[in-house]
């Protein structure tokens, strides 16, 4: 231990040692002038500049635009009237919509060839369900179409959009979550529907 530290010693008084300058450069004003490194760097200069938000006056009632006739907001063709909330075409969606344009712009989401084994093959589902009780446990719900029916939304999310984080959750569209439940129907005919994110 003691030769490493002669050894680091003995080699900075044998030749100069450069010592390189970290200062940030000289910063320009508004109107050209120098300022002085006091002031030190100017912050979010090289930020890119928001683009301008245009407030619906809807926003707070999206309800208001959703309650009218399906053919008013669906031009897939296989939306079905959910909640309000829930009352959203895929072809109004990005990111579904980039998966039907890997495809030659499929109609539908539902018609896309991969729909059927991220969303309605139990198999996948079943595999799915492994990871999931890897990282979460075991489902509270142990009726067997109410957990594929968790298990297929979830996948459909992350195949369109992704990893999303913690208690981040996005409307599946009417069409996708039609299909969804009619592959894995409720005895009942209830649905919770869109739950939006816990408060913790």
């Amino acid at each position: 231990m003691d030769s490493d530290i002669e050894i680091c010693s003995g080699s900075s008084t044998q030749g100069s040692v450069e010592v390189e300058d970290f200062s940030p450069p000289d910063s320009q004003g508004l109107n050209g002038d120098i300022l002085d490194g006091s002031a030190g760097p100017l912050p979010y200069q090289f930020e890119p500049i928001a683009p301008a938000v245009t407030v619906d006056e809807n926003m707070d009632e999206p309800e208001a635009v959703r309650m009218g006739e399906v053919s008013e907001w669906c031009t897939c063709g296989h939306c079905t009237r959910l909640s309000p909330r829930e009352n959203l075409c895929c072809r109004e969606v990005a990111q579904v919509m980039h998966r039907c344009e890997q495809v030659g712009g499929a109609a539908c989401i539902t018609a896309h060839p991969g729909f059927e084994p991220v969303a309605l093959n139990t198999f996948v589902l079943q595999a799915v369900y492994g990871t999931y009780r890897q990282l979460y446990g075991d489902m509270e719900n142990t009726v067997l179409n109410s957990c594929y029916r968790h298990l297929a939304y979830r996948n459909f999310v992350r195949w369109c959009w992704g990893y999303l984080g913690r208690h981040i959750r996005v409307v599946i569209p009417s069409c996708a979550v039609t299909r969804i439940r009619e592959q894995f129907p409720d005895n009942t005919g209830t649905y919770s529907g869109f739950q939006p994110p816990p408060l913790d």
